[in-house]
């Protein structure tokens, strides 16, 4: 229980503040969401010789999931099969990875912590700007204002009080202390990757 309060405690103080769509995002669960929960932030792990971070890690009586945060504009194009997606803002357009390939990446790094069934676990990417999809995304992609309906619908009950407690214990284990030279490693890390034309898992 000891665990399960500072994992709360943590996910409040201390969003990510240099990234307004994430602390959008805090701000969302944390005054909506009326489900029993506990929201890990900014949480990195290190993996495969580097480390992969993730925006939110929101453990629920339903479910843990596992959250990629977008702070878009404009329009969006893309469909959950394409390795990128298309942004158009005042005619320019701008390419970058589908988020739901990213988030993938994080899925697994979380679910190799546990061995808990695949459908425990739930990716959801959330665009927390005003961006408008101009494609079918999926059903896994959302926009900030769908995001508590989304987290408070009815789905089975799996994890009791305990073992929620035992969930976030795990992760605060497994994750990398918070701190300026964690983020300037894995900034580091997908730099590299990128240069070695690897798309980054990040």
């Amino acid at each position: 229980m000891v665990a399960f309060g500072l994992g709360f405690w943590i996910g409040r103080l201390f969003p990510d503040s240099a990234n307004i769509g994430e602390a959008l995002v805090v701000d969302t669960i944390t005054s909506r969401v009326n489900r029993p929960h506990v929201l890990l932030n900014n949480v990195t792990f290190e993996i495969d010789g580097g480390t992969t971070q993730i925006d939110h890690i929101l453990v629920a009586d339903t479910g843990i999931f596992v959250i990629e945060t977008k702070h878009y504009t404009g329009w969006i194009f893309g469909n959950p099969n394409e390795s990128q997606w298309t942004q158009v803002h005042f005619q320019k357009k701008f390419r970058f990875q589908n988020p739901i390939r990213q988030n993938y990446g994080h899925v697994k790094a979380v679910q190799s912590l546990f061995t808990l069934p695949e459908d425990n676990f739930i990716p959801l990417v959330v665009f927390a700007g005003n961006a408008e999809f101009k494609t079918d995304v999926g059903p896994t992609v959302l926009k900030l204002t769908d995001l508590a309906r989304n987290l408070n619908s009815e789905r089975p009950v799996i994890f009791d009080e305990k073992k929620m407690a035992y969930i976030v214990g795990r992760i605060e284990m497994k994750r990398l202390r918070r701190s300026i030279e964690t983020d300037e490693y894995h900034f580091n890390f997908v730099q590299r990757r990128i240069q070695g034309r690897v798309i980054a898992r990040v």
